[in-house]
């Protein structure tokens, strides 16, 4: 496979966009290791099955909406509907995910092999559900409400109270965005019958609910600082965190491509590793 046709897949399946995935999860084994021994080899495997389960979610996606993508100006160059990537590539591409994700289980806990198919059955909803459903942006923080306890289950196979609540966290955080970003599509979803928030309630409500939904990612996470005992590093780092998202919501008061990308992007990007680094010096220093 050359340069041109790697960047092709890596485009297709948004690559760059793994770093959305990780911070929860991570903060779950980081959480999840104060209990138990460090073990390298089920970390990797943890991250292993992390990024080949987001890897199928955007393949299956992207086949799933690809006659709805080649009628929407905002997504007619994606590489499924230009042909950069065919429709084989595609399939071939969400089986190597899947197989990837069901091999890296067979070394954690055996319930954990078991609960996949939620995931799998989640993250193949998902495209579907904006047919019939404007919840499809909270359908997609199922995905990430699951990751943190489904770490701590991979490890111990049981979860707590801190990885649900972290689940939950993630959960809002990420359907947050993903109403923001759907913003971009109001006019399209509404002349294609097509389900979101910003197309059944407009604007203003959708940038209202979506700044709901964040504020409890701040809480939630907040209340994980109370209930494991963290320190100032851990508040200052909510503290900038509230401070994080508050300008995403300030770029989105003028609605334009510009500053939606930006708000979703650049600001998301900002706050995972945020996420990740204050749990991180939290939990190990």
């Amino acid at each position: 496979m050359n340069i041109e046709k790697l960047k092709n897949y890596s485009n297709f399946i948004k690559i760059e966009h793994t770093v959305f995935a990780l911070p929860f999860a991570l903060s779950a084994y980081l959480i999840v290791i104060q209990e138990i021994n460090f073990n390298a080899f089920k970390l990797v495997l943890i991250i292993i099955a992390l990024i080949s389960a987001r890897t199928y979610g955007m393949a299956i996606n992207r086949i799933i909406d690809k006659d709805i993508d080649s009628i929407n100006p905002r997504t007619k160059m994606r590489e499924l509907v230009t042909k950069k990537v065919s429709n084989n590539g595609a399939l071939l591409l969400v089986v190597l995910a899947l197989l990837t994700f069901y091999l890296s289980l067979i070394g954690l806990e055996r319930i954990t092999l078991l609960l996949s198919p939620i995931v799998i059955g989640i993250f193949t909803i998902y495209p579907l559900a904006k047919r019939f459903t404007f919840m499809s942006h909270y359908i997609l923080g199922l995905v990430y409400l699951i990751a943190p306890p489904a770490v701590e289950i991979s490890l111990t196979g049981n979860y707590s109270l801190t990885t649900l609540i972290l689940g939950f966290a993630g959960f809002f955080w990420v359907s947050g965005f993903d109403i923001i970003y759907s913003i971009l599509d109001i006019d399209f979803d509404r002349e294609n019958n097509l389900h979101s928030i910003p197309s059944k309630f407009g604007v203003a409500a959708s940038k209202v609910i979506s700044w709901i939904s964040h504020f409890f990612t701040i809480l939630l996470i907040s209340y994980i600082g109370i209930l494991e005992g963290l320190g100032l590093i851990f508040w200052i780092g909510c503290t900038i965190l509230l401070g994080l998202f508050i300008k995403e919501h300030l770029l989105i008061l003028k609605i334009n491509k510009k500053n939606v990308n930006k708000a979703f992007f650049d600001m998301n990007a900002r706050i995972s590793f945020l996420i990740l680094l204050t749990f991180s010096l939290s939990t190990l220093i």
